[in-house]
């Protein structure tokens, strides 16, 4: 009999056995034997975001937002943004993907503007959003 159990990252109900969830990508618990196997090669325990891609990661969201806003937001569009409270791994909501997207969508405007407080003040939000997306819980 197959068991279903809901995901620790989104909620969607997943196989069991499944390593990550297919819809959001997040890991999931595994076995106490499992996870001896978990650690990387040289004995140092491998990354807590498990199998998600180094893009989806909240680090690298705030590495691109600072250097193109817009890639930014074509990446949060186009997956889950994955991000860690203490050892859980959680998902950015859709707020968080309008807000980057009014953020790019204004320093373009900004960009080709010739309103030098206009360009200041869109510079001031870039880096307000990137220090926001850094300390969000």
């Amino acid at each position: 009999m197959t068991t279903f159990v809901h995901c620790r990252g989104c909620g969607h109900q997943i196989h069991e056995t499944a390593p990550t969830c297919p819809k959001c990508g997040a890991p999931q618990a595994v076995a106490a034997p499992a996870a001896s196997a978990a650690q990387a090669p040289g004995g140092t325990p491998s990354s807590p975001y498990g199998a998600i891609p180094w893009f989806r990661q909240r680090w690298a969201l705030v590495c691109i937002f600072l250097l193109f806003a817009p890639a930014a937001a074509v990446i949060a569009w186009s997956g889950e943004i994955h991000y860690l409270v203490g050892t859980t791994v959680k998902t950015f909501p859709k707020s968080v993907k309008v807000g980057l997207t009014i953020m790019a969508a204004v320093l373009l405007i900004a960009i080709a503007s010739d309103d030098e407080v206009f360009q200041g003040l869109a510079g001031f939000m870039l880096i307000g959003g990137a220090i926001g997306l850094s300390l969000r819980k």
